[in-house]
C-alpha cells in the first residue's frame, strides 16, 4: 500500500552551492527565503510514506515538499531531499540525504561527504550514485554541450539528524552546512534546512509507534 501524508510544498534542503569559482561562498551562506518560511509542523504535514508490506523498510521522504530547483555556481540543484528507512521488524532507523544536480562538466563524480558531527569533522561514504548525460542539443547545434547530472545519496548517524533538528530558528536562513567531495577533487559546498530535519524526526516517531502497534 502507498500512504501520502498531504504535500504541497515544504521540503529539502537546498542551498547547494558551488563548484568553485568567483562568488562560490556567497552562493550557499543563505537558505532561499520561501524554504526559511517553513516551519516542522509544514514539514510533518507535506511529507510522503511509502508503506509497501513486501518491502523490509517504510519509506519517509520529504522529495515533494519543496519542488522547486535552484541555481548555483557552475551547477543546478534539483530534487533535494531526506529520507528515513524505518525497518519494518526492528523500527531501526537508516538517515539518509539525497540531491540531484545537473551540470555542463563530466569531471563532478562525487565519491564522499564531508561535514560536523558536535561541531567536530566527520566523513559520510556515498551509498548511492547515479550519473547520466542529457538534454544534448541538436548535431547542427552552435554549442555542443550535454548537461551532466548526478543522483547521490548518502547516510548520517541519528544523532546528527537530532544536531539538525535542534539547530532550527523559526525563521533562520543559516543551513546546515555540508560538502560534496568530487574525484577530480573539486567541492560541491550545500546546505540543509533544520525545519525539515525537525519534521522529518516527528514523522518517524510516529512511523515506529504505529508499526510497533500493529505487531501487537
Amino acid at each position: 500500500m502507498r500512504r501520502f501524508v498531504p504535500a504541497a510544498f515544504a521540503s529539502a534542503c537546498l542551498v547547494l552551492a558551488a563548484f568553485g569559482g568567483v562568488g562560490a561562498a556567497h552562493a550557499y551562506e543563505k537558505l532561499p527565503r520561501s524554504l526559511a518560511k517553513v516551519t516542522p509542523a509544514d514539514v510533518v504535514e507535506r511529507i510522503r510514506i511509502e508503506d509497501e508490506p513486501l518491502e523490509p523498510h517504510i519509506l519517509v521522504s520529504t522529495d515533494q515538499a519543496w519542488p522547486r530547483g535552484r541555481s548555483i555556481v557552475g551547477a543546478h540543484a534539483a530534487d533535494v531531499h531526506l529520507r528515513a528507512l524505518v525497518d519494518r521488524q526492528s523500527g531501526a532507523v537508516r538517515w539518509q540525504v539525497w540531491h540531484e544536480l545537473v551540470y555542463d562538466r563530466s569531471s563532478r563524480h562525487v565519491v564522499g561527504v564531508d561535514y560536523h558531527d558536535a561541531g567536530e569533522p566527520a566523513q559520510a561514504d556515498i551509498v548511492a550514485a547515479q550519473h547520466w548525460v542529457g538534454d544534448c542539443p541538436a548535431t547542427d547545434a552552435i554549442h555542443h554541450a550535454c548537461n551532466r547530472y548526478a543522483r547521490v545519496a548518502f547516510e548520517l548517524p541519528g544523532h546528527v539528524v537530532e544536531e539538525i533538528a535542534a539547530a532550527y530558528t523559526h525563521g533562520s536562513r543559516e543551513p546546515w552546512r555540508l560538502s560534496f567531495k568530487g574525484r577530480d577533487g573539486s567541492a560541491i559546498t550545500g546546505g540543509l534546512a533544520p525545519a525539515e530535519a525537525a519534521g522529518l524526526i516527528d514523522v518517524v516517531a510516529k512511523v515506529r509507534r504505529d508499526a510497533g502497534a500493529a505487531k501487537r
